[in-house]
């Protein structure tokens, strides 16, 4: 060999080797995902638990050897319930190197964080999300929510007091504060009128209405009194609606939105009776799901309490969902992980049954939990799974 070949040569092994060093770097380094949440005002009710979730996920990830051989690095910045700083937060969180976002539990306070990461080219998913449009045809294809549309929850009550409770003549009061408590509302609508029922009449409120005396009058005033009142709200306005309503004497059978979930807010209403929810799991020791009684017990061995929160399941399953993907793609990298959630069908994630398209990236069919307010808590009745499905139209609430 000549002295120019064995330069060459050494040379060519040297690349190599650094090549070879920096590859092994790379896969050493840490993925980073960002968490741009409300860890303070009224939406770390909704926020606080998913996350706790989330980190639970993401160390039993770490403690099987990572992702893809990599551990997973989390960073957290309050959005204080603002959305302005919900964008500012996804901002920070994108030039720390996040590789995903996870952003609050509602389109209105998520979309802006959600909007930086899709602007960034990187996925982001908020758990609890209601509204269509924290996805494809909203803020952007590179954005999730885990959670059922607000129209399904609408549907699968309607549906239920329909067919299981044998309720016929219905009256809405729907908050329009935000998208989802509207949304829940055009689904309830569109699943009774689907089903043939009556609707006596409606009202609209505020969540942060004090007094629905006005409302209430006009209720009590109808010629026929509804069987029951559908409420499209979510606390604490919610709340103080239904101590409202049973205030004044209303007995009526009350349906409401997974936003009423849970008993944290159930000592504003003593004696509270007749009260439904579509739920996404029960903290209370009679979920029928395997899954779930295993998650529950994970999440009090981690933090030493139990989840305040029954949206806490999804932060864990947002996790999970978005590690499936990257294990399949077998990269972070956002499209090919994008491509892999649009083909979920069915999938048996711990939240439930995901499926996602290109076109659609909120769940509408999912089997939900329900529930009804007995002695002072929350308990399950059964699972109940929509047959009538929102299209576009619904779900966007074209034309309304």
């Amino acid at each position: 060999m000549s002295s120019k070949s064995k330069f060459l040569g050494v040379g060519l092994l040297l690349s190599a080797a650094f090549a070879t060093a920096d590859a092994t770097a790379q896969s050493e380094e840490p993925i980073k995902v960002g968490f741009a949440i409300a860890q303070s005002g009224w939406m770390a009710n909704y926020d606080v638990g998913p996350f706790k979730a989330a980190v639970l996920k993401i160390e039993e990830i770490n403690a099987a050897g990572g992702l893809l051989g990599r551990q997973i690095e989390y960073r957290v910045i309050d959005t204080k319930t603002d959305q302005t700083l919900a964008g500012t937060a996804g901002a920070n969180l994108l030039d720390w190197g996040a590789e995903m976002l996870i952003v609050p539990t509602d389109y209105d306070y998520g979309a802006p964080a959600a909007l930086a990461a899709q602007n960034a080219g990187i996925v982001a998913i908020s758990p609890g999300a209601g509204d269509a449009k924290m996805g494809v045809q909203g803020v952007g294809p590179l954005v999730f929510t885990a959670h059922t549309a607000a129209q399904t929850q609408g549907i699968v009550m309607a549906e239920y007091a329909y067919n299981v409770m044998g309720l016929k003549n219905a009256y809405a009061l729907e908050d329009v504060s935000i998208e989802y408590s509207k949304s829940g509302c055009a689904g309830y609508r569109a699943g009774w009128d689907h089903l043939g029922g009556t609707l006596a009449g409606s009202d609209t409120f505020r969540n942060d209405d004090p007094s629905l005396a006005s409302q209430i009058t006009r209720l009590k005033g109808l010629a026929t009194p509804p069987d029951v009142v559908f409420l499209c709200s979510y606390t604490p306005g919610g709340a103080s609606a239904v101590r409202q309503i049973r205030a004044a004497g209303i007995d009526t059978p009350v349906v409401s939105l997974t936003g009423m979930t849970d008993n944290y807010w159930l000592g504003a209403v003593p004696d509270l009776k007749d009260f439904y929810i579509p739920a996404i799991m029960s903290l209370y020791g009679d979920d029928p799901r395997e899954e779930i009684n295993k998650f529950l017990a994970a999440y009090k061995k981690r933090w030493s309490e139990d989840p305040t929160s029954s949206f806490a399941v999804l932060g864990y399953s947002s996790i999970e969902q978005w590690a499936r993907a990257v294990e399949k793609a077998g990269t972070t990298e956002s499209e090919a992980v994008v491509g892999v959630m649009n083909q979920f069908k069915d999938e048996p994630f711990t939240a439930g049954l995901t499926s996602y398209t290109d076109q659609l990236h909120i769940q509408i069919n999912r089997p939900q939990l329900v529930m009804k307010v007995e002695n002072g808590s929350f308990r399950a009745l059964e699972m109940y799974r929509n047959k009538f499905q929102p299209d576009m139209k619904l779900l966007f609430r074209a034309g309304q």
